[in-house]
């Protein structure tokens, strides 16, 4: 993980305490979440032993994705590596998707409405997470030398603070106004959001095909182009259904 000196705490794990805090957070929601679903005793702790398992596999993926797309990160020994490497957000994301998807279909458990429960939980994780980063000097952004009203001096662009405001509004507006399609609107909402953001990034966060774009730039697009064509070919589907 990249640190930028004039913004790091030092030795003090800030990032891991915000990223712990956020967790119980997002753990205590989940659970309240839960319980419009009426599951028995046993159904819930397997859900949610399964969404654990989920939630370590992309954990894992997170620094494993990095790997392959920071320079040098692969010549490095397996310890020093893993050190270095850090954490990449979407890597976890599509690790952790991706496995409760497939571990929730194995269980008989109702994929789309499940993980439509836990993407409030997702944006909390990951807003206490991103003010981990802005507390603990990583994720820093381009030197812009902002003077605001001659009162208030900035030097980098506060992608962080910016992120970290945006998923929190994300939390609330899918907790308590959007109760269906919280996934749609988030795997949209977000790479939108990601994708901007990325401009004002400063730090190495590696290269993926391309060094036009940063990896999340990328894998943004990607995102918003699958959903996109899910959805077109869905009405398509559902268009020739109706006419026949």
């Amino acid at each position: 993980m990249v640190r930028h000196p004039l913004i790091d705490m030092g030795s003090f794990p800030i990032y891991n305490v915000m990223a712990g805090i956020g967790l119980i957070s997002a753990l205590l929601v989940l659970m309240h979440n839960l319980k419009d679903y009426n599951l028995c005793k046993p159904e819930e702790d397997r859900l949610l032993l399964l969404l654990a398992i989920a939630f370590v596999t992309g954990m894992g993926l997170s620094n494993v994705g990095n790997w392959f797309i920071m320079p040098g990160a692969l010549d490095l020994p397996l310890l020093l590596r893993i050190k270095s490497a850090g954490l990449s957000f979407y890597f976890g994301l599509i690790g952790f998707l991706g496995t409760a998807a497939f571990l929730l279909k194995a269980f008989r458990y109702d994929v789309g409405m499940y993980l439509n429960a836990v993407v409030p939980s997702m944006l909390l994780f990951h807003g206490f997470g991103r003010i981990g980063c802005s507390l603990g000097g990583c994720c820093y952004g381009k030197i812009v030398n902002w003077n605001v009203f001659n009162t208030i001096f900035i030097e980098r662009f506060p992608a962080r603070e910016i992120e970290a405001i945006l998923l929190f509004i994300g939390f609330f507006v899918t907790q308590y106004v959007i109760k269906e399609r919280r996934l749609v609107f988030y795997l949209y909402a977000y790479p939108v959001t990601r994708f901007l953001l990325e401009f004002g990034r400063g730090d190495n966060r590696g290269v993926l095909i391309t060094s036009v774009l940063s990896p999340s730039q990328i894998i943004s697009v990607v995102i918003i182009s699958l959903i996109s064509v899910y959805f077109v070919l869905k009405m398509v589907s559902q268009h020739s259904t109706s006419s026949l």
